[in-house]
């Protein structure tokens, strides 16, 4: 007992020593941060305003080299777009941190802001700012961080074609102020925590993985719901938002007009409009809060609340996050942060269950959930977290009941079935892969009797979320796909289907070897945020899947009749199954997009998207993990490098596309 509470002091102390080296350290790196504007003269420092005169863009003014040594050169066609638009110049000649813009406006203001700039040999050279701002705010405030000499402020159209750009300038202003970022001290702090508790804790990581996990998910899923923008960024965001918000527990909702306009993905709320700077987020946010709130100007109004059909079991999560914030009176752009993080910590926890009851196979499953794509859906508000967690968490006792030597209980066969049903409620296309329970080993079950009842289940939850999607589209097909528009339409696109039936199994399996790659492993899949883009790593992010599939253990040790332990493989028979049922899988995907998303009779197949094979991908890498590689590696180092390398992809993807693209 004295050499357990030893322990537990030791780590009580590593860890605090571990937190003290992060907070020092976001300390240092805000004070680098900011060394610059701390030092410079005095009378270069503050908010200072600007003239600017309006003239029409001509890209011969923006010359590059050293023009009083003869040196000239210009820029190689970027600026042709711009020719002759309308523009505001203005000429700061000193170092420009950031530029605020105040304008009015009835539309939605779009910016080009190309800047020119001495660099750091003394030679002039330009770059290109895109500022992109949502119609409610009229003061913009955009990153430069140049020695700028001249800039050239290009209104440009926006996203609203239906909104005349009305955009006028009011006044510019070089904004030269230390600030305390918030975000980038937090992002800082969790990164170096993560990694810090990642090695201190290596040893019990080693024994039980699932901690590693939860340390790096805890930590990087706050800073990404955090910092992420108050705007629609994520994959048809609008529509689970006002899924949500719908679910009232008193039987209808309230909102006033801005926030029906918000909530339902109209100009208030629409994608690429998001906040470029630390400044911008946070006023963007008190609009948000400000513009939500009835007033007389906008009343409140009444509606009778609504449900998603099957879908709605997928909301229920936010929707009681949401209904908690309503009956406390919580500002909506508080609310809106809080059913991010709600969504987020129930993918965590999800997976964290998942990967503690894999027998095998625990470090790919955690790279997987740690991708900069699952976690930026769960970041977001959306069912897609519904779907990989409880998949995953299904997959997991699936295939502890294939390998474990112990009898099944009613609870592991719940967890199951109930992991799977609920995983494929709003996409049943990926129920199927429920069928691997009907091949049970009968050594788990306690008589034939149990076996029998069990697989019938199986079956029967099958049919029962088939019967979801596939009979009424058989029965009743739709003559309208895609509710969003466009000349789409199920009963067209199945006789479309049906006349040729070998023409479009070769259209369907084309198409699926051709984006095998892209969907099955890369970037669409694994490292790609919706509106804020993709980021740079899908090839560190393919090695290091592929190493950890090799190396990880390849069998796991069962117990014989004869009470001794074994090891055992995989079957082949196994493996060949889940293949058959992958590929069954994505079949489904491609032919429910090509009837839903795709204009009838086109040879072509739209609407698929990477982020539909990440619960495929588990599965398939699981699978091939054992294999016939032995690598004796030290267990600890082994598991605590894996999970640091999970950490830096993670933390370096919020960095490259949130942080730096958002909240500076």
């Amino acid at each position: 007992m004295s050499a357990d509470k030893t322990d537990i002091k030791k780590y009580i102390i590593r860890i605090a020593i571990v937190a003290t080296i992060s907070i020092v350290a976001s300390l240092l790196v805000e004070l680098f941060s900011n060394i610059k504007l701390i030092t410079m003269n005095s009378d270069e420092k503050g908010v200072q305003d600007i003239a600017f005169t309006a003239e029409r863009f001509d890209k011969a003014d923006v010359i590059e080299g050293k023009p009083e040594e003869g040196l000239e050169y210009r820029s190689n066609g970027e600026y042709d777009a711009y020719q002759g638009m309308d523009c505001y110049y203005i000429e700061p000649d000193r170092y420009v941190s950031k530029l605020e813009i105040e304008y009015n406006n009835k539309s939605a203001a779009y910016f080009a802001i190309v800047v020119q700039y001495e660099n750091r040999f003394g030679y002039l050279e330009s770059s290109i700012v895109k500022d992109a701002n949502p119609i409610y705010i009229s003061r913009s405030t955009v990153n430069i961080n140049k020695n700028a000499k001249g800039i050239w402020i290009i209104p440009l159209d926006n996203n609203t074609p239906q909104l005349e750009n009305d955009v006028q300038l009011v006044s510019t202003a070089v904004r030269n102020v230390a600030v305390f970022n918030c975000f980038r001290f937090i992002f800082v702090m969790l990164a170096v925590l993560c990694a810090g508790l990642l090695i201190v804790l290596r040893n019990i990581i080693a024994k039980h993985l699932e901690y590693g996990f939860l340390i790096v998910g805890i930590c990087a899923g706050f800073i990404f719901c955090l910092a992420m923008p108050l705007s629609r960024v994520g994959w048809d965001e609008e529509t689970h938002l006002r899924s949500v918000y719908w679910l009232d527990i008193t039987g209808s909702y309230e909102y006033n007009s801005f926030l029906h306009d918000y909530v339902d993905g109209g100009v208030n709320n629409l994608p690429f409009e998001y906040s470029t700077s630390y400044e911008e987020y946070k006023y963007v946010r008190e609009r948000v809060n400000e513009l939500s709130t009835p007033s007389d100007a906008d009343p409140v109004t009444s509606h009778h609340w609504g449900t998603s059909g099957f879908a709605t079991f997928s909301y229920v999560f936010m929707a009681i996050t949401c209904n908690i914030c309503k009956l406390l009176g919580v500002p909506f752009g508080y609310t809106y942060m809080l059913l991010r993080f709600t969504n987020m910590i129930m993918y965590i926890t999800v997976v964290f269950f998942a990967v503690r009851k894999l027998p095998k196979g625990k470090l790919i499953m955690s790279a997987v959930a740690l991708m900069p794509t699952p976690m930026y859906l769960a970041a977001t508000i959306s069912y897609d977290t519904i779907v990989t967690g409880f998949l995953f968490l299904g997959m997991a006792y699936l295939f502890y009941l294939m390998l474990t030597d112990k009898k099944i209980t009613w609870w592991e066969y719940l967890v199951f079935i109930g992991g799977m049903a609920y995983g494929s409620s709003r996409k049943s296309i990926y129920i199927p892969l429920i069928l691997l329970g009907v091949f049970l080993p009968h050594r788990i079950f306690k008589d034939k009797k149990q076996e029998r009842i069990m697989k019938a289940g199986v079956i029967v939850v099958l049919l029962a979320i088939l019967s979801t999607f596939v009979l009424p589209a058989l029965i009743s097909p739709s003559t309208e796909g895609d509710l969003r528009g466009g000349t789409t339409s199920h009963a067209g696109q199945m006789s479309a289907v049906f006349s040729n039936p070998l023409g479009y199994a070769d259209l369907l399996l084309t198409t699926m070897w051709q984006h095998l790659w892209d969907y099955g492993i890369g970037t669409p899949t694994l490292d790609f945020m919706a509106y804020l883009g993709a980021g740079s790593l899908t090839y560190v992010i393919v090695i290091y899947l592929v190493s950890i599939t090799l190396t990880s253990e390849n069998m796991v040790y069962v117990q014989n009749d004869k009470k001794s332990r074994t090891a055992e493989g995989m079957p082949v028979w196994l493996k060949a199954m889940i293949y058959f049922l992958v590929f069954g899988v994505m079949c489904l995907i491609w032919t429910s997009m090509y009837l839903s998303y795709t204009e009838v009779g086109k040879t072509t197949m739209a609407g698929v998207q990477g982020r539909y094979y990440i619960p495929l991908l588990f599965p398939v890498l699981y699978t091939l993990s054992f294999n016939k590689i032995n690598v004796n590696l030290n267990k600890v180092k082994y598991n605590m490098t894996c999970l640091i390398i999970s950490a830096f992809i993670i933390f370096y993807s919020i960095w490259e596309i949130l942080i730096r693209q958002c909240s500076l």
